[in-house]
């Protein structure tokens, strides 16, 4: 009989405020938003920090995760994909099984395990750093 694959989360002792401590395990990621910014040299120069480059955007079916049923979007800021071997870009769903944060001081990595049963393989871990990120939750 084969055995299925366990899939834990874990976080920093000290989360950000916008993370979802307390999970999104059956979350479906319905779309993924790509966006390049216009690069505006002064303002890089001034506000290097608050500075966005880019965006990478999951939009979030959150109604039948077991504990975090209330995130509808997440947003990373000046990301870099480290799997670049997956996209999640022009797909159907993709379940959201469990992931890592990691917190380097400077920015973040992301790591998800996923399902997509239309795809092969059909489990597969997504890695993204970025700087920043903001989550929009149901009201």
């Amino acid at each position: 009989m084969k055995q299925g694959n366990i899939h834990t989360s874990t976080f920093p002792p000290d989360p950000p405020s916008w993370y979802w401590v307390r999970g999104l395990h059956d979350a479906c990621i319905t779309g993924v938003e790509v966006m390049e910014f216009p690069f505006d040299y002064s303002l890089f120069i001034k506000e290097k920090e608050n500075y966005n480059r880019n965006l990478f955007a999951l939009k979030i079916d959150a109604k039948g995760a077991l504990f975090d049923t209330s995130i509808k979007e997440i947003l990373l800021y000046n990301y870099k994909i480290l799997s670049e071997e997956v996209s999640l870009e022009n797909r159907k769903k993709i379940w959201w099984k469990a992931d890592r944060l990691t917190d380097h001081v400077q920015y973040y990595v992301l790591e998800i395990d996923l399902a997509d049963f239309d795809a092969d393989p059909e489990e597969f871990t997504f890695r993204i750093k970025f700087d920043r990120a903001e989550v929009h939750r149901k009201k």
